[in-house]
């Protein structure tokens, strides 16, 4: 693996402390749009916590896994299974957690499948709304309370969440629930589950975004959703994948890139933040006879350095209006994540928290 330099690889960030605090919780519930690399982060938390010594599962639920290939091992299904030392993953589905439910209150498979596997109560769970992502929600909370040898079997659980619309109709059912269901055994559970979503003592919240504007705007709207509908707070904002600053203004690269634009024939160009499309018009401005490596070279140094523009003024925008801590990792120019990468990403983690 090529050794990648710190600049790469450290990211900024607020509050050490507050983090190391987020990486002992009980809990840690990773919300986030849909492709802004919430598993390539949770797998990195995962691995995080485990090195620091806790036993730590990590949860997805109907997953295209890809938790197993991050460990080097085969996909993870609806069994637990080790990735490394104090770190074990499950995939889970509704299915299989209401399996689990079941045998946890009824204790017996025979009666388990008297009463679940019923024609009629399956008809009748069918038409519970709610029911698969309260049964997932619930496996998550139920890991939380699992012990072994008279201590807690898992010191922290890794919830690799659904996207941002998904994520935030699950956490709002124990609140249904209580709202809806007359008070026995289902209200009981769903008001204990509630109470450690928010309690920030046990249960953390990692939003994880990209610097540009979709994931930006629906960053904002989720931590609103979250605080106004449920009264859970972002406990820290990762901002994933921004590109590294190669550019910088008057430094020895930008100088090598402008002698090479003149060498190859290239109009200099405006090379602040771009606005949409900025990064295509760019490349299409390529004059058409200059077709040599060394134009090709040039353009993509221009779309590198208008990417970090771009991605600098999202940045300053969250912090402009998110009152959250923020942190943010690198692009890493990989063709594939790996065990490699994770551990990395996992590490550098660590050596922020120590500082």
């Amino acid at each position: 693996m090529p050794p990648w330099p710190d600049d790469v690889l450290s990211f900024c960030y607020k509050g050490p402390a507050f983090m190391a605090s987020l990486l002992d919780s009980r809990i840690i519930l990773i919300v986030g749009k849909g492709g802004v690399g919430r598993s390539t982060v949770a797998a990195a938390v995962a691995a995080a916590t485990a090195r620091r010594g806790r036993n730590t599962l990590l949860l997805e639920s109907n997953a295209n896994d890809r938790f197993g290939p991050f460990f080097g091992k085969p996909a993870v299904g609806t069994e637990i299974v080790r990735l490394a030392p104090q770190l074990h993953a499950v995939n889970s589905n509704p299915a299989a957690a209401l399996e689990e439910y079941g045998m946890m209150v009824l204790r017996f498979r025979r009666v388990y499948k008297m009463v679940f596997e019923n024609r009629v109560t399956r008809y009748f769970l069918r038409a519970i709304p709610g029911l698969d992502d309260y049964s997932i929600l619930g496996k998550a909370w139920y890991h939380t309370t699992e012990t072994e040898r008279g201590r807690p079997k898992w010191d922290t659980v890794v919830f690799d969440m659904p996207a941002s619309g998904h994520s935030l109709s699950m956490l709002r059912l124990p609140k249904v629930i209580l709202d809806t269901v007359p008070e026995g055994p289902l209200t009981r559970d769903a008001r204990t589950m509630r109470d450690l979503f928010l309690d920030p003592a046990k249960s953390s919240i990692l939003l994880v975004t990209l610097a540009e504007e979709m994931p930006v705007n629906e960053a904002r709207e989720l931590t609103s959703a979250l605080r106004d509908e449920l009264g859970m707070r972002v406990s820290h904002l990762l901002v994933n994948q921004v590109y590294p600053e190669r550019f910088a203004e008057d430094s020895a690269a930008a100088q090598v890139q402008s002698a090479l634009a003149s060498e190859a024939g290239l109009a200099p160009r405006d090379l602040g933040a771009p606005g949409p499309g900025a990064d295509e018009a760019r490349i299409a401005g390529v004059d058409e006879g200059a077709q040599s490596d060394l134009a090709a070279l040039v353009a993509h140094s221009e779309l590198a350095r208008g990417r970090r523009r771009l991605n600098e003024r999202y940045l300053e925008e969250l912090a402009r209006t998110l009152e959250v801590p923020q942190s943010e990792l690198p692009l890493l120019f990989v063709p594939t994540l790996g065990r490699d990468q994770i551990d990395l990403l996992s590490k550098q983690l660590e050596r922020q928290l120590e500082r």
